[in-house]
Order: structure tokens, then C-alpha cells, then sequence
């Protein structure tokens, strides 16, 4: 019967501690830098869906041919996020409303409203009134030119809409 049991195959108690405290070493160097990556996926993210929202209100105000504004409501940093938001509507005084003027007043339509993901806050917009927005041929209203930032814990984007109406993103791990 030993015999037997030399010829089992298998692992120490030792041997699968040894490997469980190796693998929990590997699990606690990478984790923090797994949890940042997810962290700054989210704002890379929130700073092309707003980029995508320049783009889609510069095509609804050729498509409506009518003024499509886009009005920010920035916030003061919190490292959880969820902290700003911007609302996209048609600014053309529908329902007793005034037309042109960088808000939604009367019956004035709705395209999107977005809350910033968590861990994302949106800081700043410095775009006048904190609204910018297309005329009917696709150029900004007013040639406004300005910067929104988003930030999280280790970086910040910057969504920048030229005078010209161009828009881009610039990644920034200082602010500036």
C-alpha cells in the first residue's frame, strides 16, 4: 500500500501555498495599474463622445437648417466623477422661444443631454455663456473658439473648437 501512494501524482500543501502567494504578489503589483487604465479608458472615452457630439451637431444643424447649440455645465473636480454635463438642442424658437440666443427656451427640441461617466468630470468650458454651437452651413455660431476639459485623477483632455469650427482633442497628464 505505500507503494501506492508514492506513485500518486499531485501537490504539496506547501507547493500550492507557495503558488497562491505568488500569484497574490503578481495580483497586487498589477491591480492599481489595471484600475488607472480603466480609470483613463473612461476619459479617452467621455472625450470622444463629446468630440463625436461636435461632429453630429454640426451635421443635425445642416440636416435641420436650423442653429444647433451646445450649452456645458462644468463642475469642480471630484475624484469619483459624474461631475458636468452638456445638453445639445436646436436653437430656433420653437414654441414661443428666441432663436439664436445660446438657450433652450419655449419648446426649443432636445437632442442629448450627457452626464459626465465616473471617475470623468467636466472642469471647464471656455467658450462664452459656456455654449457654443453650428449655424445652418456647419460654421460655428458667432466663429466661437474655445477649450472643454475633462479630467479624471492622472490626466486631462482638452475637446478644442477652433473659430473655424475644426474640433480635436489634446491629452495633457499636467492640466496644462
Amino acid at each position: 500500500m505505500t507503494r501506492l501512494l508514492k506513485n500518486k501524482n499531485g501537490f504539496t500543501f506547501i507547493e500550492l501555498a507557495i503558488v497562491f502567494m505568488l500569484i497574490s504578489i503578481m495580483a497586487g503589483v498589477g491591480l492599481p495599474a489595471l484600475l488607472d487604465a480603466i480609470e483613463n479608458q473612461k476619459l479617452k472615452g467621455a472625450a470622444r463622445d463629446l468630440y463625436s457630439t461636435f461632429q453630429h451637431a454640426r451635421f443635425e444643424a445642416a440636416n435641420r437648417n436650423s442653429p444647433v447649440v451646445i450649452s456645458f455645465t462644468p463642475a469642480a473636480f471630484t475624484p469619483e466623477g459624474m461631475a458636468g454635463s452638456y445638453q445639445v438642442f436646436v436653437d430656433d424658437g420653437a414654441g414661443g422661444g428666441t432663436a439664436d440666443n445660446f438657450t433652450r427656451d419655449g419648446n426649443e427640441q432636445i437632442l442629448s443631454t450627457v452626464s459626465m461617466p465616473q471617475t470623468v468630470s467636466l472642469v471647464s468650458a471656455t467658450f462664452t455663456g459656456n455654449a457654443t454651437g453650428f449655424t445652418a452651413n456647419g460654421l460655428p455660431i458667432n466663429n466661437r473658439a474655445g477649450t472643454i476639459q475633462l479630467r479624471n485623477n492622472a490626466q486631462w483632455y482638452n475637446v478644442v473648437q477652433s473659430s473655424a469650427g475644426r474640433v480635436r482633442i489634446e491629452i495633457s497628464e499636467d492640466g496644462s
